[in-house]
């Protein structure tokens, strides 16, 4: 059996059986409406501190990433929301460091 035919197998074994419990070590993913992926270079330092504080907040490295930059995005916007969202974030932000 070829790569291509044990592909297609497991494909038609999963959809076959939606309800399968997870084996051990499977993730599971949400669906959301991100489909769009942004690579950064980060060097060893920064890579370290930006995982150290996702730690610390107990969130994947990736999603404090996003919620950094969203934060910046939002800063550019004037609306009282925008501020105030802007303000909570940078609270978190100095709540995570102090903590």
């Amino acid at each position: 059996m070829g790569i291509d035919d044990l592909i297609a197998a497991e494909a038609a074994a999963s959809e076959a059986d939606k309800d399968a419990e997870l084996k051990p070590g499977s993730t599971l993913t949400r669906g959301h409406g991100r489909s769009k992926t942004l690579q950064v270079r980060l060097n060893e330092d920064e890579m370290q501190a930006l995982a150290q504080l996702a730690d610390r907040r107990g969130v994947p490295a990736s999603t404090l990433a996003r919620e950094l930059l969203m934060t910046q995005i939002a800063a550019g916007e004037s609306t009282p929301q925008a501020m105030i969202a802007r303000l909570r974030a940078d609270l978190e932000a100095l709540a995570s460091t102090v903590a």
